[in-house]
């Protein structure tokens, strides 16, 4: 096993906002963002996901409410600087790892810097 902060060059620590993509457009947002001082978002199907410097979260996440409604969630999060691609097989393992690690009462919180190809998930969940 490795040492306390063995990994952690890997990743920086983030606050990550989620907010629902009804309560505003994307144009309006990123405007929003920007002049707050925001440092990157992500979109999905049903929301957004905000990253800000992990010291103005709870000032960020104010605003957002303010502006746009409830937001869905608000914490500090390990976001990876890199992505590494991986396969089928290592993808099946992983998934194994991480359902192991999900029902260890020990565990709190699980971040990683693996992506998955949408063939390669699609073929592990048929």
């Amino acid at each position: 096993m490795g040492e306390t902060g063995s990994v952690s060059f890997g990743f920086d620590r983030f606050g990550n906002i989620t907010l629902d993509k009804n309560l505003v457009k994307e144009d309006q947002l990123l405007e929003f963002l920007i002049e707050n001082n925001s440092e990157d978002y992500e979109i999905n199907e049903t929301e957004y996901s905000i990253y800000c410097d992990q010291n103005h979260l709870h000032e960020l996440n104010d605003k957002l409410i303010k502006q746009y409604g409830q937001t869905n969630s608000a914490n500090l999060i390990w976001k990876s600087k890199n992505h590494i691609n991986i396969g089928k097989e290592t993808a099946d393992k992983l998934f194994k790892l991480l359902e192991v690690l999900e029902d260890n009462d020990d565990v709190q919180v699980v971040s990683s810097n693996f992506e998955v190809d949408d063939n390669v998930l699609s073929s592990l969940t048929a």
